[in-house]
């Protein structure tokens, strides 16, 4: 189920969510043209911005699984499991043997999944 367009994820309204949803993956688009692995201006690593997308993707309602935990869900998650999956990675960016990889995934994810429950007011 998706959510109606005057309802909040988190304390986003949809409309916001949806709309840095696109605005990332129109970028990852034309980098992938491009052959880019970083957006030009923003010099976003691809693992960064992927993490970032699944988030959004969960927080809309369209992914079966949290980006960080994989905890399953099956509509738009409640701002206390948002901001559950913001504290997982949050554990991760801080675990020191996290690789660069999975440490830019997580990044991405927490820094979207953080816009969207209002912990800050700038997202990827």
């Amino acid at each position: 189920m998706t959510p109606a367009e005057d309802a909040r994820i988190g304390v986003r309204a949809v409309s916001e969510v949806e709309s840095a949803y696109r605005s990332l993956t129109a970028e990852d688009v034309a980098d992938h043209r491009s052959g880019s692995t970083a957006r030009p201006g923003r010099s976003l690593p691809t693992e960064l911005s992927q993490g970032a997308a699944d988030a959004y993707e969960w927080a809309l309602g369209r992914s079966r699984h949290g980006p960080v935990t994989g905890a399953p869900s099956r509509e738009v998650p409640a701002l206390w499991a948002l901001t559950a999956e913001v504290d997982a990675a949050a554990v991760l960016l801080d675990d020191p043997v996290c690789s660069g990889d999975t440490w830019q995934y997580a990044r991405g994810a927490h820094d979207a999944l953080a816009w969207i429950c209002g912990h800050s007011d700038r997202h990827v």
